[in-house]
């Protein structure tokens, strides 16, 4: 038994002892491209014993098996590896991702990039509660402006860079993930927590090469992917959000003072009332506590990351569920990705794979433009607009009042109806795959192939139980013992394929035997590529239903059977099948000096399926040249500068794309028709559009200037942008004589120029060399865009669209109203100022006049702060826009004196003018002119804002305790979004792309929680 004891401490004693000893390890460290990297760091890790790479990229360095080497390097990620037995470890270094610039369909490091970019990190979106990727971005990239245009789950937001491109024509950019061209609408399912990067292209010398459709720049997201020779790590997330409505500040009346302004007036239920019944009223309803609510999300992430030395994949499965603070709004979305990336063993062969599978399904509500499309059916509406001295507990008995009576002041409860009887979902499943493979034939030739398919499959289901109130109302207009309802049912499917074959060359020569000697560099790509879209749409809808065999979605269970008698039950039909296609070939060269000068040049050429043969064709190109100025000698005793880089370039772009959608107006160069309305119990065939032979391509010309700097040990950061912009060609409706059956034809019509100055800059106030210490960054960036009309061809070179105008040598929509002066003291009536400047009190459409104010802003960025001390960290964004103005119809409703006893109203009546009170800003509620019968600018607001976006507190779980568990990493916070707004403008939102705001759904502010573990 003693022998075998001193065996076991034998042998103990002799790993003890091999672990202990000191062992000599060397290796290479190299770029991605092979590149021998001179004057990496090889570190101990937890000991001062260090080293540095050699010319060749060489290293030794003593270290035992239990060590952890730590490999760095400026603009490298760092690499931690444990020594264990090993004697020679070989580094492949991978750039960071802030030291990578996207170009389109390769990348360049920062130091070589000619173009003007952004690009942001997972860490800067990762953790927000919003479900839309884009909304996550704004703020955060200078000239990007994001607008939110709903607070419903799942919706898409005005997305522009640099200004308006196109009034016609589309004005988003082009967005591309992991090489395959998508709609914004794809977000909707799409998983944020997949972005590894966002990059935005914003000048020609970067868009171009995207010809047609890089015309109003291009958004490139890069989504995660396995690292080789790395092991398996397995990531959880989860957050709780709770939304609820940002408060308004108008000021309504609540139910005693409704009664009141009633009974003074003689009219609705506060007539009959004394004043001591009225005080005695116990009823006083919010409908906004009604209709909306304390919206409760969640999310739960889990992914897996791995790679061996040939071979790495990633892969990733969200479930999100999004309730609306609105009613029946809400949002529901399963993911799956899987990306598989690989190479051969000498490496001349690698290929990608990205494939991503998303489901959702969304409920909402219609949003109104009018108030006559809002009573019955538009919960925003009713909430805004419902009278305080209903209850809403009441329902049964008011819908019953409603049923019999038709009187509108019942409208929130037939609404209520709505929301608990009818339904509008969407079910969306999105598939986007892609693939990339490249195989290197030479040293310096390399052939690549992409595809991808984007494919969109959504059913729609609308309905109106036949047991509602509307419905009971409806068939009571058919006849007695008549039954209503209705169920519409839409299918839509979309299906995009990209193909792109690429061959590269590339080399370096000058004098010097390695290519790390010489310092000329030369890349040159042609390319083919073909893009093809198709879709396809069906939809039926039945009127009248039976009740007793109804459920949403029953497939015609409950459809009741046309009759000889009545034609009210006859189901309708409609679909309809568009396609369209881009043939290019292009090329670029890329020529760097010893990462001192560079010279970029694209050319481009597109054929366009949706123009004629003869304007088929479109050529764009563009040219960027840069100076790095930290690398002449005469920038060597600047020793507080880092880097300083000056950029230029000019280009042209092109765009096809007549309407907002993928597909819309596809056939503008033709005259189409359509079904009409019948005559003689005929069905017609009517002209529904006049084509135009003469259409061509909108062309973009651009020029910017930047400088991107690097001061004082890389702490202080940032980049300066000038920009000119100018669209030709602009896609134009026209006006054309009725003989023709239509009344307007698509044409090129006009220019326009945007003119704009972007900055970013970022500083580290403290930096922490270790968690112990406190790490401070502030940051910001400003944009400021200008746009004007500079050509159109239409008499007096004006476009009267009855409240804005498109004028030469004005801003796009310039709003065109009359002034509005104030009150008449001598009478309570509106004055006015006419064309003359005199007042008036009855101005006419000659009286209106250019306001210099639009919605678009002129005026817009962000601005935050990062803070970081032991385990904590902790960090704000704020954003803002100034320089915009729109029409706030809500208000316009509160102060309308004929909705008395209809809808609620503002309480600033209470001061309306009076003989005795002849001095105010509210008009007599007498007054002979309140519709004065054309818009002024009394209700045109100011809706500048600065807004508290985002604050997130968080604390890394301490290692410590981690080393007793299975945990690697984690972390816990909390979020706060949409917190505060400040601005004049008194509804709960001032953010919105409308010229105007009429009851919509308004952002809501969000509280959330989360938690993300590490294994």
């Amino acid at each position: 038994m003693k022998t075998k004891l001193n065996g076991i401490l034998t042998l103990f004693l002799a790993l003890v002892v091999q672990f202990a000893i000191a062992q000599t390890v060397t290796g290479k460290v190299t770029d991605a491209s092979g590149e021998p990297v001179l004057g990496a760091t090889v570190l101990v890790k937890g000991s001062s014993n260090a080293t540095t790479t050699d010319f060749d990229g060489n290293y030794s360095i003593s270290a035992v098996a239990t060590d952890v080497l730590v490999y760095s390097f400026a603009g490298y990620t760092p690499q931690e590896v444990p020594v264990g037995d090993r004697s020679a470890i070989n580094i492949v270094m991978e750039e960071a991702l802030d030291a990578v610039v996207v170009q389109a369909y390769r990348t360049a490091s920062v130091a070589k990039s000619n173009v003007a970019a952004t690009t942001i990190t997972s860490d800067d979106i990762v953790d927000r509660p919003n479900a839309s990727v884009i909304q996550r971005l704004q703020g955060q990239i200078p000239g990007l402006t994001v607008q939110t245009n709903t607070g419903q789950p799942g919706a898409n937001s005005l997305i522009q860079l640099r200004g308006i491109s196109s009034i016609n024509g589309n004005t988003e950019p082009l967005i591309v993930v992991d090489g395959v061209p998508v709609d914004e609408d794809a977000f909707r399912t799409f998983n944020p927590n997949d972005i590894e990067t966002t990059t935005v292209l914003k000048d020609a010398a970067a868009t171009a090469i995207y010809g047609n459709r890089g015309a109003n720049g291009v958004i490139v997201i890069t989504t995660r992917g396995g690292k080789y020779n790395s092991p398996l790590t397995v990531n959880y997330s989860a957050q709780t959000a709770f939304t609820e409505l940002i408060d308004t500040d108008y000021n309504l009346y609540d139910a005693q003072g409704y009664l009141s302004l009633e009974n003074r007036r003689g009219t609705g239920r506060g007539a009959t009332l004394t004043q001591a019944e009225i005080d005695a009223f116990d009823v006083n309803t919010d409908w906004r506590d009604t209709f909306f609510r304390t919206g409760v999300s969640q999310q739960h992430n889990l992914s897996l990351r791995s790679g061996g030395e040939n071979l790495t994949q990633f892969t990733s499965l969200n479930y999100t569920k999004q309730e609306g603070s609105l009613l029946a709004s809400d949002l529901q979305r399963m993911n799956l990705r899987t990306n598989i990336s690989g190479k051969s063993d000498n490496g001349k062969f690698n290929f990608s794979t990205t494939a991503a599978l998303g489901f959702s399904k969304n409920n909402s509500q219609t949003e109104p433009e009018t108030r006559n499309n809002a009573i019955y059916f538009n919960s925003i509406f009713n909430a805004n607009n419902g009278l305080p001295y209903f209850d809403p507990n009441n329902i049964d008995v008011e819908l019953e009042n409603w049923v019999n009576s038709l009187q509108a002041i019942y409208a929130p409860y037939v609404t209520l109806d709505n929301v608990r009887m009818n339904g509008n979902r969407e079910d969306e499943i999105k598939l986007i795959l892609g693939g990339d493979a490249s195989y290197k034939i030479t040293d310096k030739l390399t052939a690549r192939y992409r595809i991808g398919v984007d494919y969109t499959s959504e059913v729609g289901l609308r309905y109106a139980d036949p047991r509602s109130g509307l419905a009971r109302v409806r068939a009571s207009f058919i006849g007695p013992d008549e039954v209503e309802g209705f169920q519409n049912e839409s299918y839509f499917r979309d299906f995009r394929f990209n193909s792109n074959i690429n061959l590269g060359y590339a080399t370096k020569f000058g004098k010097g035997e390695t290519d790390r000697e010489k310092k000329h560099s030369f890349l040159a790509n042609i390319y083919l590529e073909y893009v093809k879209a198709h879709f396809k749409s069906f939809n039926f809808s039945q009127t009248g239903l039976d009740p007793r065999t109804f459920s949403p979605g029953n497939d015609g269970g409950a459809f009741i059977s046309d009759n000889l008698d009545n034609d009210e039950f006859v189901p309708t039909v409609g679909s309809a099948k568009a396609s369209t296609g881009l043939f290019s070939y292009f090329g670029e060269v890329d020529y760097d000096y010893d990462e001192r000068f560079g010279f970029t040049g694209t050319l481009r050429r597109d054929a366009s399926s949706r123009f004629t043969e003869d304007n088929a064709w479109g050529t764009f190109w563009s040219v960027a040249g840069r100076w790095n100025l930290h690398k002449e000698k005469f920038m060597e005793n600047a020793t507080f500068i880092n880097s300083l880089k000056l950029r230029a370039s000019y280009g042209t772009t092109g765009n096809d794309r007549i309407s907002s959608t993928y597909y819309g107006a596809l056939n503008n160069t033709r005259t189409l028709f359509g079904t009409g309305i019948s005559y003689a119990d005929n069905q017609t065939f009517v002209r529904t559009q006049l084509g135009n032979t003469d259409l061509r391509w909108e062309t973009i010309k651009q020029a910017n200037v930047g400088i991107e700097f690097a001061m004082l040990d890389s702490r202080l950061r940032g980049t300066l942008e000038v920009y000119d912009k100018k669209t030709e060609d602009l896609f134009f409706s026209r006006f054309v004589s009725l003989v023709n059956g239509v009344s307007s034809q698509n044409a090129n019509l006009g220019d326009i120029q945007n003119r704009g100055v972007e900055l970013g800059i970022s500083y580290d106030v403290l930096r922490a060399n270790n968690k112990d210490q406190l790490g401070v960054n502030v940051y910001a960036n400003v944009n400021y865009n200008r746009n004007k009309v500079l050509f159109v061809d239409l008499p007096d070179g004006l476009q009267d669209n009855g409240t804005n105008v498109i004028q030469v040598g004005e801003q796009i929509n310039e709003f065109f109203v009359v002034p509005y002066l104030g009150v008449n003291p001598a009478n309570g009536n509106l004055l006015f100022e006419d064309i003359n400047g005199n007042p008036t009190e009855a101005p006419t459409l000659a009286d209106r006049r250019l306001t210099g104010t639009d919605s678009a802003p002129d005026f817009q960025g962000g601005f935050g702060i990062n803070l970081d001390y032991k385990n904590f960290f902790f960090e704000t964004q704020f954003n803002f826009m100034t320089g915009l103005s729109r029409f706030d119809f809500n208000q316009q409703d509160y102060y309308d004196i004929t909705s008395l006893g209809l809808y609620n109203l503002s309480a600033d009546l209470e001061r309306a003018w009076t003989p005795t009170n002849r001095i105010t800003d509210i008009p007599s509620l007498d007054a002979t002119n309140s519709d004065p019968g054309v818009t002024s600018d009394r209700f045109l607001k100011d809706s500048d804002f600065l807004r508290l976006r985002f604050v997130q507190l968080g604390y890394n779980l301490d290692q410590k305790l981690l080393d007793k568990t299975f945990l690697s990493s984690g972390r816990i916070y909390v979020n706060a979004e949409n917190l505060i707004t400040w601005s004049e403008w008194l509804g709960s939102d001032p953010e919105s792309q409308r010229l105007s705001e009429y009851n919509r759904y308004p952002t809501p502010r969000t509280i959330s929680v989360g938690l993300d573990l590490n294994f």
